[in-house]
């Protein structure tokens, strides 16, 4: 492996690690610090196709399976769309901005399905998102009790007392717990698999560590993943999980400030801004049903649609976020939006099933099992907030694709060989 190339794989290792780590307002010369290790992770990928024939070799070969593979066909697709709607939209530059965002995450997932796909590769990659999640979860429990960075907004009373809603490195608790929720499964299912003594202790201390961070994100979204990530577990794995869908229940019911915020999923009063958010998306989807208003131009004509509809206002609330996904990808890109991203959806289960179904790696199917779990409830999150539009959280689902599509692509080229 050549210098461009091994610099470009430890960058990788390196962002993986920072993006969490470092906030958005860290700039270097105007661009965030994580962008610009983005960047110069796509520039030394460049370089490599310049400097390397193998690398160039790689790259073609990656082009034509890339535009000839189901799933990466509905990427590309919705890349088109969103870069179209550029043309369109109100605030283009915002538009442009999201589609920009969009394109990291198709090179960062180019790189390591094609580029950096042997199991070496993959491990590192995977150990580093372990290792990170690990970091930001002991700082979430030392946030818990000191109050370290955490935003005065989350330190609420209830009438259980009061509680201070962990968001470690994150912008807020439903980020956080989002995050969570994406790798706890995986570690779980380690923790069952794991033969070895001490890392079958390091993972069931690491999955309490996890279950405890995501209790204190207070996250009525990542509560309930938790539960629904048990039942599916149960449902794929074994059906002793049945017992572990129990317990967490019991747990949750003894835990007054918990079982309050589950309560309040129901409770329409609470839910009030979002229904109005959600009715406001089904307005702009009646008006634009083909194209949309624009890529991240929900946010953009909110206000127009608030003045023009009474019912849909909800105290001063000034261009707020649509806090569903898919309501927000119809809204804005039209039929065609929603169904490509539906269909990145469909061939991701499809895909994450068959991998952990016919891998026979000791590592590999325990991890993308957990991971099957972890991906239907983040799709389920999804339903009442944009995760998909949080760089910190969608990254790492992303990540996780990459890796498990880098397994099956390198899996068919031996294969062939």
């Amino acid at each position: 492996m050549n210098f461009f190339r091994k610099f470009s794989f430890l960058l990788i290792c390196v962002y993986i690690i920072l993006l969490p780590l470092i906030p958005q307002e860290v700039v270097f010369k105007g661009v965030t610090v994580t962008d610009f290790i983005l960047a110069l992770i796509i520039f030394l990928y460049v370089i490599n196709l310049l400097v390397s024939k193998s690398g160039r070799g790689s790259f073609k070969e990656g082009i034509i399976d890339f535009f000839t593979d189901k799933l990466s066909i509905f990427i590309a697709v919705l890349l088109g769309i969103m870069l179209l709607s550029t043309l369109y939209a109100t605030d283009k530059g915002l538009a442009l901005s999201e589609s920009a965002r969009f394109i990291t995450y198709i090179f960062l997932y180019f790189i390591i399905k094609y580029e950096f796909n042997n199991k070496k590769h993959i491990n590192t990659l995977l150990k580093c998102y372990i290792f990170i999640s690990t970091v930001l979860c002991c700082i979430g429990i030392v946030q818990y009790f000191t109050g370290f960075a955490l935003n005065k907004t989350f330190i609420r009373t209830y009438n259980a007392g009061v509680i201070r809603r962990i968001t470690s490195t994150f912008s807020n608790p439903n980020a956080f717990g989002a995050y969570l929720i994406l790798i706890i499964f995986p570690v779980i299912m380690l923790s069952i698999y794991e033969k070895n003594k001490n890392k079958k202790i390091l993972y069931i201390l690491l999955s309490m560590l996890m279950f405890v961070n995501v209790v204190m994100t207070f996250s009525r979204n990542a509560i309930l993943g938790l539960g629904l990530g048990l039942l599916v577990l149960t449902l794929i794995y074994s059906i002793k999980w049945i017992f572990a869908l129990g317990g967490f229940a019991i747990l949750i019911s003894f835990i007054p400030s918990v079982s309050q915020r589950i309560k309040g999923t129901v409770d329409l009063h609470q839910n009030e801004l979002r229904i109005k958010l959600w009715k406001t998306a089904l307005y702009m989807i009646r008006d634009h049903p083909i194209v949309g208003v624009g890529n991240g131009n929900f946010v953009t004509r909110y206000n127009e649609y608030v003045s023009k509809y009474s019912e849909l206002k909800y105290y001063e609330y000034k261009s707020y976020p649509n806090h569903n996904s898919y309501l927000k990808l119809q809204s804005e890109l039209g039929i065609l939006g929603i169904v490509s991203f539906l269909g990145i959806i469909t061939m991701t289960l499809f895909r994450i099933k068959k991998l952990y179904s016919t891998t026979r790696d000791k590592f590999y199917i325990p991890f993308y099992t957990g991971v099957m779990a972890s991906f239907i409830v983040f799709f389920f999150m999804n339903l009442s907030d944009n995760l998909f539009f949080v760089p910190k959280v969608t990254t790492y689902f992303w990540l996780i694709l990459a890796t498990a599509e880098a397994i099956r692509y390198k899996s068919h080229k031996s294969h062939e060989q």
